[in-house]
């Protein structure tokens, strides 16, 4: 019995081209929008009629393009994790005996320099928490931390013990230190908060070594 091959799938228009790239030029400005409301007044501030009126449309139009404000927050929560992993790669490139604080330091730059991001990433501000399975674009930035961290173990003649368990330790340190600078519950303030987790995060990492 022969089995027929599916028919190619013919190739969009140009009108077709056009309508879906202004489709995502309109989601990127609704993204856009969203995180200038929450830099300015809060994700509680966050709302789709709120959005419509910063960019003089009626809120009917935007949900065209987002069905609710979480479908817009998971998607921005997808945004802030791929953006995160692409300043972990370039944190990964730097020399092994930095590359450990490097990693650090590239996750509390992206932290504070896009706070809002951080916040919708990780149900911080009144955001209802993620998604009930782990998005892709987490879990690639979790493969590029477990990636660094097994090649510094490696640089240093040793292996992790538990390579999941060390992405997971490191990673909720990390978000510990960066979550209790950003609410003010770290004495001496935000600098000091990340002069303790680089001194930290050394012993931490060495204690899931093993020879």
């Amino acid at each position: 019995m022969t089995t027929r091959a599916k028919p190619a799938q013919p190739e969009p228009s140009a009108s077709q081209k056009r309508r879906e790239r202004e489709r995502q030029q309109m989601r990127a400005r609704l993204l856009e929008a969203a995180r200038n409301i929450a830099a300015e007044d809060g994700w509680n501030a966050v709302t789709i009629r709120r959005i419509a009126d910063k960019l003089e449309y009626t809120a009917p139009i935007l949900y065209q393009y987002f069905s609710s404000k979480e479908s817009l927050l998971i998607e921005l929560m997808m945004v802030g994790f791929a953006e995160l992993t692409d300043q972990l790669k370039v944190a990964a490139q730097t020399p092994a005996p930095e590359r450990l604080a490097a990693m650090a330091e590239a996750y509390w730059e992206f932290a504070f320099t896009s706070s809002e991001l951080y916040q919708a990433m990780n149900g911080m501000d009144g955001v209802p928490f993620g998604t009930a399975e782990t998005p892709l674009e987490a879990k690639a930035a979790f493969r590029t931390l477990r990636t660094a961290l097994q090649s510094i173990a490696e640089a240093r003649g040793a292996e992790l013990a538990d390579a999941t368990g060390a992405v997971d330790i490191v990673w909720a340190f990390l978000h510990g230190c960066v979550s209790l600078a950003m609410a003010g519950r770290v004495a001496g303030g935000v600098e000091r908060a990340k002069t303790l987790m680089l001194n930290t995060l050394e012993p931490l990492f060495t204690a899931q070594l093993r020879s």
